[in-house]
């Protein structure tokens, strides 16, 4: 009994430092990253996106769920956005719900600048009282968007201030991204966007997103991904595949599959706790915007 409660805690100790599942499936929903990206794409839209894990049925178990919600406001100078997740990777379940607030300023046709905040709660067990109980934890942060026509800056913050005691509070990661399209916005569009996660006391995590879109409607990308795990030094690099369809002008479906999930390991290789491949299941529903803008942020 001793070695299968140790077994599950070192499981549970190396999962929850790493980032929360709104970050860590941001390949569909840059929002996760960074607040300021609140309303950016100049229309109200709702995003679901569920996790489903092989576990030797023909049924595929649901590992988790994410909402996301986000639009313009206050004549598009500021935008509004809501986020919540639950998730039971690895058996463990923990939630968390956030707002994203930003104000937005455009410059003539030539760019826009946006600052961001968000505020939330993590819900999850804690490793002091034991897996059975819970407990509730606020956070705050802050990020910056460049935008224009062709090309994007993204820096922020999105966990600036939490309780420490938590167990996914010991990452609080700084994101740099930048993103560049190119191409006929409705003919082949190639769209690519390059992340950069700093944290203390570990090296620093990379991703590498390309995206390829005919006339809009069908779109084909792959994530590359080079993550560190905390305490084991080691690296995991994988690619996800992932393909999106414009099923009408206001919903699309998309899908994407980690066939390499992170293991969580307990002390030697032959003895860890086992990931079997992640389906994502994407949907999307987008109110109607301004048609004469070829907002390109709706294609990364």
């Amino acid at each position: 009994m001793k070695k299968y409660l140790f077994t599950a805690l070192m499981a549970l100790t190396s999962f929850v430092q790493a980032q929360t599942l709104l970050e860590d499936q941001f390949h569909f929903n840059f929002l996760a990253l960074n607040p300021a990206f609140a309303g950016a794409k100049g229309a109200f839209g709702m995003n679901a996106m569920l996790g489903n894990q092989f576990n030797g049925t023909i049924r595929p178990q649901q590992i988790y769920q994410l909402f996301s919600t986000d639009g313009p406001i206050q004549q598009g100078n500021g935008g509004l956005a809501l986020q919540a997740y639950n998730s039971n990777i690895a058996g463990f379940n923990n939630s968390g719900v956030k707002v994203d607030y930003a104000y937005r300023k455009q410059f003539g046709d030539l760019f826009s600048a946006a600052i961001g905040a968000d505020a939330g709660f993590i819900y999850q067990p804690t490793l002091i009282s034991g897996l059975g109980i819970k407990q509730m934890y606020p956070y705050a942060g802050v990020g910056g968007l460049l935008s224009a026509k062709h090309f994007y800056v993204s820096l922020s913050k999105p966990v600036l201030f939490i309780n420490d005691e938590g167990l996914f509070n010991s990452k609080k990661p700084f994101y740099s991204m930048l993103g560049l399209s190119l191409g006929e916005y409705d003919g082949i569009m190639f769209n690519t966007s390059a992340l950069i996660e700093s944290n203390k006391g570990v090296g620093n995590n990379f991703y590498l997103t390309g995206k390829a879109w005919f006339a809009r409607k069908f779109g084909l990308g792959i994530v590359y991904r080079s993550q560190e795990l905390l305490n084991f030094n080691s690296r995991v690099n994988k690619i996800i595949p992932m393909a999106e369809y414009q099923v009408s002008d206001a919903i699309r479906l998309g899908a994407s599959y980690d066939a390499k999930p992170i293991n969580y390991y307990i002390g030697t290789a032959s003895s860890n706790f086992q990931q079997r491949g992640i389906l994502q299941i994407y949907f999307r529903y987008e109110g109607r915007g301004d048609e004469r803008n070829e907002n390109r942020l709706k294609y990364y």
